[in-house]
């Protein structure tokens, strides 16, 4: 049997039956924050709380990468998805064979095995054009 990891601890969890990506706003100033952090970013406080993000949001840049990487055959596609908190999650982009990618247009969170490493089954989050039926 095959046993899922993350391939980092904290990044996602399942909420209401729901996958979402867990970041943190900072009491002080408001910052938004992903992934999770101590401490702000931008003002160095540490009153920081719990935020799960919204699992839609909107491409804002991507590229195409063509040469191949450890765990990803080329060509795969990596971007920035602006999400209605305001901040860009930086994730690779699946599905955009059968949907060609547009700026602006609406994408959705996908939490899916990214790679295989010997008896484990490496997942992550990823996004996906938003008519993309998830399996």
């Amino acid at each position: 049997m095959t046993t899922k990891v993350p391939f980092k601890e904290g990044l996602f969890e399942k909420v209401s039956g729901k996958w979402v990506l867990v970041g943190c706003k900072c009491k002080q100033c408001g910052q938004i924050i992903f992934p999770k952090r101590e401490a702000c970013l931008n003002c160095l406080s540490q009153d920081l709380e719990r935020l799960n993000l919204g699992r839609k949001g909107k491409l804002y840049s991507f590229t195409i990468v063509h040469m191949p990487s450890e765990h990803f055959e080329s060509p795969y596609t990596v971007g920035w998805i602006q999400l209605p908190e305001g901040i860009r999650i930086f994730s690779q982009i699946r599905h955009w064979q059968e949907h060609p990618l547009k700026i602006g247009m609406d994408m959705e969170l996908a939490i899916e095995k990214l790679w295989d490493e010997e008896e484990k089954e490496i997942i992550g989050y990823t996004f996906r054009p938003s008519v993309v039926q998830q399996r």
